[in-house]
């Protein structure tokens, strides 16, 4: 008889077929969810005369639901990983298309608070399906996952903006909406129908399937049942590196939300036209996913401390950029605000998913990203609402983007001493 692995041999890994169809989700959750949401906001400031602050507020009420993410592993654990996928999807592409029937504030705050539990089920749930599949190429994996949102927001925000202009942003709702169902559940159930390599008679990666030979994510090893995450989250919140980290990433992301919130608001006061700054919000995603799949595959191969490096000065370059495109009006500085945010926008979670994975070796990634990313989500929301307000009050750009500047640069200055060698440190 033929076994398992010699039946397998000479195919395609099928854990690559299941990172294509969470690309394919990611590409409508993120891109769909976010990225096009940005465009919304000048037009509903045009249609119904509300603030900056409370239009970004609607931007910001997305991440409400980020407390829930502390029981992303504990969600997984007794739901499973499908279930969370599949009902994220659901919720998302529900509301999005509800939102397109609505007209009152408080409305559209309660649908995006919804919209934002629907990602939180998806993206909370991602890491820990890459893990079931991939080992030694994690980062590589993740990096290919998360690039599907960020193409989605290359692709689908000229698309929106297309929609928008010829029949309004109800339409471009309603057509998001229609893509979640589609593009974004199809392939993703037929993926799923194989829960892990393990089935197959694989380890991660496609390797022989050998006794003992696991990783803390991998469930699927002889001895493990199920979709239980190994570790508990209270081993990632009693440590220290790990409220440092979440230091370092409340000042990274609340440049990271200023930015995103802000963006098309500055490139049109700029005197940028609005298919201009369509074009370079899809264009700031496409870095977004080229930076994503190129800081996915050093981090599995190299130092992690050239990518951090790297990750802290294109954040700062970005922010310094658009601020030049604010005050100087100049094509160059937003060319480079878009490679550079983009940049950034696509290694960021990368690298602090990695460092932290690194830092907790026997705890699931389920667990350890869905502490992190609290943190992450918390700061995107609070972020756009408090620069939506500090424009209100100063209506100025300047000062507006060169907080932003400043929130940068602190954590480039905090996260630079953390890679120092232990030594250097003491002597200083």
């Amino acid at each position: 008889m033929t076994t398992p692995t010699a039946a397998n041999a000479g195919r395609i890994y099928y854990g690559w077929k299941v990172l294509a169809a969470l690309f394919l989700s990611g590409f409508m959750v993120y891109g769909g969810g976010l990225y096009c949401f940005v465009l919304f906001v000048p037009r509903l400031i045009e249609e119904f005369g509300w603030s900056h602050a409370a239009t970004s507020g609607l931007f910001s009420a997305f991440w409400l639901s980020a407390p829930l993410l502390l029981l992303g592993g504990y969600g997984i654990k007794r739901l499973g990983m499908v279930r969370m996928l599949v009902t994220g999807i659901l919720i998302e592409a529900t509301c999005v298309m509800v939102l397109a029937l609505l007209s009152n504030l408080w409305e559209m705050y309660l649908l995006r608070i919804l919209m934002g539990l629907g990602k939180v089920m998806f993206a909370v749930t991602l890491p820990y399906a890459v893990s079931r599949w991939f080992s030694r190429n994690f980062s590589l994996g993740l990096g290919i996952g998360w690039a599907g949102w960020h193409i989605g927001g290359m692709v689908l925000v000229p698309l929106a903006s297309l929609i928008i202009s010829h029949y309004g942003w109800r339409a471009a709702c309603m057509s998001i909406g229609v893509g979640l169902l589609t593009i974004g559940l199809i392939p993703l159930l037929l993926a799923l129908r194989v829960r892990s390599p393990h089935e197959l008679g694989l380890g991660t990666d496609g390797d022989p399937l050998t006794a003992g030979a696991t990783t803390p994510d991998d469930s699927t090893a002889p001895g493990h049942s199920g979709d239980a995450p190994q570790g508990s989250l209270g081993e990632v919140l009693r440590s220290g590196a790990f409220w440092l980290v979440a230091l370092i990433t409340v000042l990274y992301y609340s440049c990271y939300g200023g930015l995103l919130a802000q963006e098309a608001v500055v490139v049109e006061g700029a005197g940028f036209t609005p298919g201009l700054a369509s074009l370079v919000l899809g264009s700031t995603a496409g870095f977004a996913a080229l930076s994503g799949l190129i800081a996915g595959w050093i981090l599995d191969r190299f130092s992690i401390r050239a990518v951090g490096v790297g990750v802290y000065l294109v954040m700062l370059a970005g922010a310094a950029a658009l601020l030049a495109v604010a005050h100087l009006h100049s094509e160059p500085a937003l060319i480079v605000y878009a490679v550079a945010f983009g940049a950034a926008i696509g290694a960021s979670d990368l690298y602090f998913v990695t460092l932290l994975r690194k830092r907790f070796s026997t705890v699931s990634v389920a667990y350890i990203y869905s502490g992190w990313y609290f943190c992450e989500l918390f700061t995107l929301f609070v972020a756009p609402i408090a620069i939506g307000r500090v424009f209100d009050v100063t209506r100025s750009f300047d000062i507006t983007l060169g907080l932003l500047v400043l929130s940068a640069g602190l954590a480039f200055a905090l996260g630079g001493l953390t890679m120092l060698p232990r030594r250097a440190l003491s002597e200083r």
